[in-house]
């Protein structure tokens, strides 16, 4: 089992709507949790989630959905710590928002491995520890 982080980008495709029902989501989050890999939650990401839905009863049972999954506190050292790798980042010529280096910062401390389609984490990873999950060969697995 391994621990991972999903960020927005990735939950945000796999809880779109579309005319079909909540648990028939994105293959790579439905193949994440028949593996029984951890699925980690920070609360950035949660609240970027959760925000912009207006129908009530939706908002709450993805709020629910979220719930069954652990969750880490973000400490100081991790704001820190996302200032130094934005700072290391930018010396090399690559820049992201304060966020991305924050949730950066929390998968490397805790040694989450992330899962993202958004690809200023790939360029962050270049220069640090930052390990991100290989869709492709993640869904090829058996």
């Amino acid at each position: 089992m391994i621990r991972l982080l999903i960020d927005t980008s990735v939950w945000s495709e796999a809880l779109r709507r579309k005319e079909k029902p909540l648990n028939s989501s994105e293959p790579l989050v439905r193949r994440i949790i028949e593996n029984n890999d951890e699925i980690i939650i920070i609360g950035i990401i949660l609240q970027e989630i959760l925000s912009g839905i207006a129908n009530e009863n939706l908002f709450l049972e993805i709020k629910n959905i979220l719930n069954d999954f652990s969750y880490i506190e973000i400490k100081k050292e991790d704001y820190i710590y996302a200032a130094e790798l934005r700072n290391k980042c930018r010396r090399k010529g690559i820049t992201a928002g304060s966020v991305d280096f924050l949730i950066a910062s929390v998968a490397i401390k805790n040694n989450l491995i992330l899962v993202t389609y958004d690809y200023d984490f790939k360029n962050i990873s270049k220069y640090t520890e930052l390990k991100i999950l290989d869709h492709s060969s993640y869904l090829k697995e058996e």
